[in-house]
């Protein structure tokens, strides 16, 4: 009997393995052929609870590629809020992609506060107007956060997508913001509504802080395999790459 729980536990870690194996070598040329018009509108990437540049680099490098995106800029936000920046391209009219990573990333209220820091910067250093915001997890709190802050950077939001975010206790949005259009990303498991750790109850919580407020809102589903939409993986997913793209850069 132990031999066969110990067979079946080395079957279904292989098969696990084979499907996130099949599923990263996919992953990174979902947009090999894509072609979206390029602006000088920049997206900052905004990472979960714990969150850092692992939690970014898949969607960075899916995302940054000839006629999608550039990865020009990375933004260190320290634990005082000070801000740093690793320039690793112009930034000029070519979808400018930049990752925000945070050195105190467990209170989204504190990174709200700092990444107006982040956007008043993106103005005065490098000429940015207009942002897309795209937030894993607990990065679309810290997002949604931002847009209740009582003074908002010099800059216009134009999109923002949550990725297997929940909201407890969040507030509605106090202003409005007739351009912004919020596009929410939650994660299903095979036929189980959850990504592991959001219910898709838990995510739908975003519609009601929105309405009203906001061009549009609009939920979709990303159905999979467990290695394809758990929480921690809907970052890595291909399929959530397309929608976020399609999303934020619409033809002209």
């Amino acid at each position: 009997m132990r031999h066969t729980r110990l067979l079946i536990s080395f079957i279904v870690t292989g098969l696990l393995f084979a499907g996130l194996l099949g599923a990263w070598s996919t992953h990174h040329q979902v947009l090999h052929d894509a072609h979206y018009p390029q602006t000088r509108t920049a997206t900052l990437l905004l990472p979960g609870d714990g969150g850092n540049w692992l939690s970014l680099r898949s969607m960075t490098l899916t995302l940054s590629q000839p006629h999608v995106a550039t990865h020009s800029l990375t933004a260190h936000v320290a634990t005082n809020g000070t801000v740093t920046w690793d320039q690793l391209a112009p930034v000029r009219d070519n979808n400018p992609i930049i990752p925000v990573l945070f050195a105190d990333n467990t209170h989204p209220q504190r990174e709200s506060d700092q990444l107006v820091t982040v956007l008043s910067q993106l103005r005065t250093r490098y000429h940015i107007s207009r942002v897309n915001l795209v937030g894993h997890s607990s990065g679309g709190m810290i997002a949604l956060d931002y847009l209740n802050q009582a003074t908002l950077a010099p800059v216009t939001v134009d999109h923002l997508v949550c990725i297997g975010a929940d909201f407890p206790g969040q507030s509605p949005l106090r202003r409005d913001y007739p351009q912004l259009r919020v596009l929410n990303l939650a994660g299903v498991i095979d036929n189980v509504p959850n990504d592991g750790e959001v219910p898709v109850s838990d995510a739908q919580q975003l519609r009601p802080l929105v309405t009203g407020h906001v061009a549009s809102y609009r939920l979709r589903l990303v159905r999979g395999h467990l290695w394809q939409t758990e929480h921690s993986l809907l970052h890595e997913n291909g399929q959530v790459d397309r929608q976020i793209a399609d999303f934020i850069y619409p033809p002209s």
